[in-house]
């Protein structure tokens, strides 16, 4: 099943990228693809949690 999710994934963005980049250009597609790491850590930061379960090893931020 993650196989096939992976496979279909990369379909659905390789027609997407194809599709931004014959109507516009390649711009939409770098800050895209330059933003998704920044959301990610934000997500990290806000999910990551420093609790009596984690023994105190994670510093505050």
């Amino acid at each position: 099943m993650s196989g096939t999710g992976a496979g279909v994934g990369t379909i659905a963005a390789t027609y997407l990228t194809g599709v931004v980049a014959d109507h516009y250009s390649f711009a939409p597609i770098l800050v895209t693809a330059s933003l998704v790491p920044l959301v990610a850590a934000l997500i990290v930061l806000v999910l990551v949690r420093n609790t009596k379960h984690s023994g105190g090893m994670l510093n505050r931020i």
